[in-house]
C-alpha cells in the first residue's frame, strides 16, 4: 500500500479510498486535479489495486483499513477532515470510523454496495464460492457490456484488469463470514450516495434503519455506480456540500 498526497499547503484534509478493480489513479486523477487546489488530498493505492506494487495482493477489507487507520495515526494524528470512500472503499471507510484511534468529521461513502454472504459452516463451501465469483469477476473485465448493466454505467475508463485472481479470492473470501457495521456512520457527519442506476440502490433503503443510524442519503437521478467520479467538477462540489452539511434524503439531477 502507498499514499500519494496533494495540495498539502491545504489545512482541510480529504482522504480518498478507491473500489475495487480500479486505483487511484484511474477513479481520482482528474477530481484530484481540481480538488488539490482546496483540500490536502491523501490518495490510497490500494493494495492488489496498486501499480507500483504489482505483486502485492489484497488481503481483506478489515487489513486494508488497518493499514490506511495506522498511516493516519503516524502522519496526521489520528485526525481526518474527510473521508471519501467509493463501492469497496466504503467498506473500507466504515472500518476505519470505527478505529478508535480515528477522528473524522465527514464521512462519505458513494455507491455503499450491501450484499452479505452466508457465514457457510465449512470452509470448503467459502473457498468455492470464492473462486467462483473471483473467476466471474475476470470473467466480467473482459466483458464489459456485462459489467456495465451490473453496475448501471460505463466503467470502462476506470476499470483496472490486471488484479490477481489472489487478490479478488481473499477480497471475496474475506466477506464470507463479514456484517456491515452500520453503527461506523454514527462516528462522524456522514452521507450515502448512490445512482438511480445503481442495482443495490433498494436493498441500502430497505437494510439501513434510519432510526438507529445517523447519515443523509443522496440519490443521483440517471447515474450508475460511482458515476460521479466521471464528474470531477460535480463531484467537488458534492464533497464541499457534505463538508458544510446537509440533512435527509436528497433526489439529485
Amino acid at each position: 500500500m502507498k499514499f500519494y498526497e496533494f495540495g498539502k499547503e491545504n489545512d482541510i484534509t480529504l482522504l480518498l479510498l478507491h473500489g475495487v478493480a480500479t486505483t487511484w489513479q484511474l477513479s481520482f486523477k482528474r477530481f484530484i486535479a481540481l480538488a488539490k487546489h482546496k483540500y490536502h488530498i491523501i490518495a490510497v493505492a490500494e493494495d492488489g489495486f496498486n501499480t507500483d506494487e504489482p505483486d502485492v495482493d489484497a488481503i481483506s477489507v478489515v487489513a486494508e483499513a488497518k493499514k490506511v487507520a495506522d498511516y493516519i495515526v503516524a502522519n496526521f494524528d489520528g485526525k481526518i477532515d474527510i473521508i471519501l470512500g467509493e463501492s469497496l472503499g466504503v467498506m473500507i471507510m466504515t472500518e476505519i470510523l470505527l478505529d478508535p484511534r480515528i477522528k473524522v468529521h465527514t464521512a462519505i461513502g458513494d455507491g455503499y454496495t450491501i450484499l452479505e454472504y452466508p457465514n457457510f459452516r465449512f470452509d470448503f463451501m467459502k473457498r468455492f464460492l470464492s473462486h467462483a465469483i473471483a473467476g466471474f469477476e475476470r470473467f466480467a473485465f473482459k466483458h464489459m457490456n456485462l459489467l456495465n448493466w451490473a453496475l448501471g454505467e460505463d466503467v470502462k475508463s476506470m476499470l483496472y484488469t490486471k488484479a490477481s485472481k489472489a487478490t479478488l479470492y481473499n477480497l471475496e473470501y474475506s466477506m464470507m463470514p463479514y456484517r456491515y457495521k452500520y453503527e461506523a456512520l454514527n462516528l462522524a457527519d456522514s452521507y450515502l450516495w448512490h445512482g438511480e442506476k445503481e442495482i443495490g440502490l433498494k436493498q441500502v433503503l430497505k437494510k439501513i434503519d434510519k432510526s438507529k443510524y445517523h447519515f443523509a442519503h443522496k440519490v443521483f437521478k440517471g447515474r450508475g455506480h460511482g458515476s460521479l467520479l466521471l464528474e470531477p467538477d460535480r463531484l467537488l462540489i458534492e464533497v464541499d456540500k457534505a463538508y458544510k452539511g446537509y440533512k435527509g434524503n436528497i433526489i439529485s439531477k
